[in-house]
């Protein structure tokens, strides 16, 4: 029997759903379906945390709109934008692709540095790495012209692999790269690093782990009515979505 995985981009550019897609599709046994949604509303690419926050809505909205049917969640956005409230709300598992990458790498107990794509958005990334429990051996920007710079993600294979260089020569075990729409980039340069590279497509390995193991436990449901949200948010949130 098929295993059908929810792969849920709460960014509005559905490019980096198709390319998240392509390179999880690439590493997933041949029995595990994954489908793909995009984000209605808010960012092309979350960058500060006014358009997180937003994300955070969006992601809960798509999940309850397309969870019916699938065993298991990946969340496609390297801030892994509500994924707590996620798992708090669902009855299968979630998996963040950031927290899936940073628990591979910092594994035996490897200090990892991380390599991310804006400055403007160190502050996002440190929150993940705290939620995470990493102290990271150094944390590197590339940095990006906008939407359209971060979506060419081969162009930026040379800045990154020189910037875990650096890390590696600063003391870091491992890298990770954050960011959903250049998975499969540390598959390319792994090669030519004198560290491990991880990125995001680790989180395939994590969902089916979560599969495997997955012990539904009752969900936490609010004390007062929410007004204005959709039918189906409202009704994941009341917990009797079908």
């Amino acid at each position: 029997m098929a295993r059908r995985v929810l792969v849920v981009n709460p960014n509005t550019s559905p490019e980096v759903t198709e390319a998240y897609l392509a390179a999880a599709r690439a590493v997933a046994p041949d029995d595990v379906v994954l489908t793909g949604v995009t984000g209605r509303f808010g960012a092309r690419i979350v960058t500060i945390e006014a358009e997180n926050i937003i994300a955070g809505h969006s992601a809960l909205d798509l999940v309850a709109e397309h969870v019916g049917g699938h065993d298991a969640v990946i969340l496609a956005i390297s801030f892994d934008t509500g994924l707590a409230a996620l798992r708090s709300v669902l009855g299968v598992p979630v998996v963040g692709i950031s927290e899936a990458a940073l628990q591979v790498a910092s594994a035996g107990g490897r200090r990892p540095g991380v390599v991310f794509f804006g400055e403007i958005s160190r502050t996002l990334y440190a929150s993940v790495l705290e939620r995470n429990g990493i102290v990271p051996a150094g944390m590197v920007a590339i940095e990006i012209g906008g939407a359209s710079d971060y979506l060419s993600p081969e162009a930026k294979d040379a800045a990154v692999l020189d910037a875990s260089l650096r890390l590696a020569a600063e003391g870091a075990e491992a890298v990770v790269i954050f960011g959903a729409a250049i998975v499969g980039m540390a598959a390319r340069i792994e090669a030519r690093s004198s560290v491990p590279i991880f990125d995001g497509v680790e989180a395939v390995a994590a969902c089916l782990g979560a599969m495997a193991s997955h012990r539904p436990r009752p969900a936490v449901r609010p004390l007062s009515e929410s007004v204005g949200l959709s039918p189906s948010l409202t009704r994941l949130l009341n917990g009797d979505l079908r």
